[in-house]
């Protein structure tokens, strides 16, 4: 390279197709397995056929629904912000339940309060993490969309 030759534009992926990557397959890989607990969670641990663990049922299967459904749809086409709001509402939602609807007075209906607020939290983490990567890498493409053009045309590499 001679003296007064700015040097190649940096090669590889944007920030953006790197979160991009990251936020559809390994986390909706997530969860999905998530959804697939929340189906099938009730029968391992052994919720009582009481009408409490029936609700704490109920809204484990609607939630799951619901998160299997945006998982999903993650895996086939990249989805926006919108389907990380929808899983961060639905584990809030199991994270509050066991306060806000009575699932009994048994252990098993204990299993089923640590077992809502466990995969709450979980689906918590799994829909803030790629609204917080999607923030990132927005910002750091804004950044490197804004830096000055060199004079010959190509970008500055700092």
């Amino acid at each position: 390279m001679t003296p007064g030759q700015s040097s190649p534009p940096e090669t590889g992926p944007s920030p953006r197709k790197l979160a991009r990557g990251l936020r559809n397959e390994p986390i909706s890989g997530l969860m999905l397995l998530s959804s697939l607990w929340l189906f099938v969670g009730a029968w391992i641990i052994g919720y009582p056929f009481t009408e409490p663990a029936v609700d704490a049922h109920l809204i484990e299967i609607l939630v799951g629904v619901v998160v299997f459904c945006v998982a999903l749809a993650r895996l086939i086409r990249p989805r926006g912000w919108v389907s990380d709001v929808l899983v961060l509402a639905g584990g809030v939602w199991l994270f509050v339940a066991p306060f806000v609807v009575s699932y009994g007075d048994t252990a098993a209906a204990d299993a089923a309060r640590v077992n809502d607020i466990t995969v709450g939290c979980v689906l918590v983490v799994l829909s803030a993490l790629p609204l917080a990567i999607a923030l990132t890498a927005s910002r750091a493409g804004r950044s490197a969309d804004s830096r000055p053009a060199s004079p010959r045309g190509g970008r500055r590499c700092s």
